[in-house]
């Protein structure tokens, strides 16, 4: 009778080859290790500085570069993808090959899986107190979030993913929530859904809209706003889908894929003034892209505050060029690119604009942990 059955052999066997995999781990730098040395932007006051700070170089070298670090979570990626299963990191790829974010809860949040009543909830308690406080001034408040690409781009989305029953989600409760308040407000996913033109809504690899759905989405938030005139034809500023280099959701990568993308160019009024700041805008962001800034048109004419994010910095207030606005200034929805109703009241009521737009994307638009804009009163 032999002393060990077949299959524990086998298994016998199996173990050994980990343990050498693991073994080798150690001694064969990893194929996919750069071979860079971490080192400190300053020289080394001394000689026990240099010693310490050449041993924890040699550390992080053998980190960096040994025991299949960098291997393993490619392996990794590489596997789920090949099953099908959803990534529980940042990114995840849908049917056609498009990279989608993972992360901020976005998947459940535009399937209807989460929906954080309270957070939004609390959203329109402070588009309704908003309103109320800006009243006094003339100011008008629309709200119009640019959506998910899982909220808009569905066929694109991967199986597991595609195949939820459709069911109220956050968006749904805070236009619901919104026109019962009495706040003017735009649904931006039936709007992107419906727009006349063929090519793509979303970036292939970037969380962002293409600059075709952004002019319809800006249309409509105008028709909502009560300015059907401030229109702007899509003729006079997109111009043809040309490739793009690589977007945001592939610079997350450890080890981005070589993936195609392509966007409209966009054509500006060549008499649009350049980004000035303003004294009444006071708030700064810790990023600097998203520093609060103003164009002057015109000496006369309504006056449009944007607050937003990347979907609109840079690009909406320049859409004002073809209006009879007089000045457009584009602000952040908070002070920190990750908040949540972080602006500040003070800063609007200064600068005294005759039109407001909460363009806040979807993902963050809820008021989660308590977040509530500056100087604005809670009831």
């Amino acid at each position: 009778m032999p002393l060990l059955s077949r299959h524990r052999r086998y298994l016998g066997l199996l173990f050994v080859g980990i343990l050498a995999v693991l073994l080798l781990g150690n001694i064969v730098p990893d194929p996919l290790g750069r071979g860079i040395w971490r080192t400190k932007g300053s020289a080394p006051a001394n000689v026990w500085q240099q010693i310490t700070g050449t041993l924890q170089s040699a550390g992080l070298y053998l980190q960096d570069n040994f025991g299949f670090r960098a291997s393993l979570p490619i392996l990794r990626r590489d596997l789920r993808e090949a099953l099908g299963s959803p990534n529980d990191r940042n990114i995840y790829v849908g049917r056609t090959g498009r990279l989608l974010w993972g992360r901020e809860n976005t998947p459940e949040q535009s399937s209807g899986a989460l929906v954080r009543a309270h957070a939004v909830e609390r959203f329109v308690e402070m588009a309704e107190i908003l309103q109320r406080e800006l009243k006094p001034l003339g100011t008008k408040v629309v709200v119009a979030i640019p959506p998910n690409t899982q909220s808009v781009d569905l066929d694109a989305l991967p199986a597991w993913q595609k195949d939820f029953q459709p069911r109220p989600t956050e968006y749904d409760l805070m236009l619901a929530g919104l026109k019962a308040g009495g706040i003017t407000t735009v649904d931006l996913r039936a709007v992107l859904k419906a727009a006349p033109f063929d090519g793509p809504r979303y970036l292939r690899t970037d969380s962002h809209w293409t600059n075709a759905s952004s002019v319809y989405a800006f249309n409509a938030t105008m028709v909502a706003a009560g300015h059907p005139d401030w229109q702007i034809n899509p003729a006079d500023v997109l111009g043809p889908l040309a490739p793009t280099p690589g977007g945001d959701l592939t610079k997350t990568m450890r080890m981005p894929p070589d993936m195609p993308d392509a966007n409209y160019g966009l054509r500006f009024s060549p008499t649009a003034p350049a980004e000035t700041r303003s004294p009444a805008l006071k708030l700064t962001h810790e990023h600097p892209t998203f520093q609060p800034y103003v164009q002057h048109y015109a000496d006369s004419g309504p006056r449009v505050l944007v607050i937003g994010d990347s979907f609109t910095a840079h690009i909406w207030t320049q859409f004002f060029a073809f209006t009879p606005v007089g000045e457009a200034a584009w602000m952040h929805f908070s002070r920190r690119t990750l908040g949540h109703c972080g602006f500040d009241v003070a800063d609007i009521k200064a600068y005294k604009p005759d039109l407001v737009i909460l363009a806040r994307t979807e993902r963050f638009f809820p008021c989660l942990g308590g977040a509530w804009p500056y100087n604005l009163p809670k009831q």
